[in-house]
């Protein structure tokens, strides 16, 4: 029987949020977009960081944020 690994694997580039360029949404749509649950808030009316050890490095977050805020490193 052939040996299926189900490790999640870690990004290569963690994107990180430009606090300049957030606005702090309420309803941070970013947010709703991320699977992994790594774009997290601590208190509302803050901006949001990304939990390096939670990202996949999907980069839904990037797409889905309004005002560019989430940027992928280079």
């Amino acid at each position: 029987m052939p040996v299926i690994d189900n490790t999640k694997t870690q990004a290569k580039s963690v994107p990180y949020v430009d606090v300049a360029l957030c606005h702090s949404c309420r309803k941070c749509i970013a947010r709703q977009a991320c699977k992994s649950k790594a774009l997290t808030q601590v208190d509302p009316g803050e901006p949001p960081f990304v939990d390096a050890s939670r990202c996949y490095g999907c980069h839904a977050c990037v797409v889905e944020c309004p005002f560019g805020a989430i940027i992928i490193p280079r």
